[in-house]
């Protein structure tokens, strides 16, 4: 199993937002899901319990922050569908206010607890 971590810094205004929101639903597509377990875009919920700063050190605080993480059951899986479209050579998305960032998890623990992921695709995702 791999957990896929991406910080996205997108421009704080409405329209680039929802241009972010648009794209992640219906552009950046997983054409063949046999591997992923699930995926999830959020933003941060809560400042109460928030004692991990993920911006790191950045000094652009005004943009909306969105993280990514996607859970495959292999990275071969991952590189197959995914992996070999992440290219930093490529101009950043003119939603972005800084370029992504992520990082590959190899869990070395875990607990199985008795929830489940969503059975459905949120609205709109494609």
């Amino acid at each position: 199993m791999v957990i896929i971590l991406i910080k996205w810094v997108i421009k704080p205004e409405k329209e680039a937002i929802d241009a972010f929101l648009h794209h992640w639903r219906t552009e950046a597509l997983v054409q063949d899901r046999r591997g992923l377990v699930g995926e999830f875009l959020s933003e941060v919920d809560s400042e109460k319990y928030t004692t991990w700063d993920v911006r790191g050190g950045s000094d652009r605080r005004e943009g909306k922050l969105f993280v990514n993480v996607g859970t495959w059951e292999n990275r071969d899986e991952f590189e197959e569908q995914i992996g070999k479209y992440f290219n930093d050579d490529n101009p950043i998305k003119p939603f972005e206010l800084e370029r992504r960032v992520r990082t590959v998890l190899k869990p070395v623990c875990w607990r199985v607890g008795g929830g489940s992921l969503p059975a459905n695709d949120s609205v709109g995702v494609l």
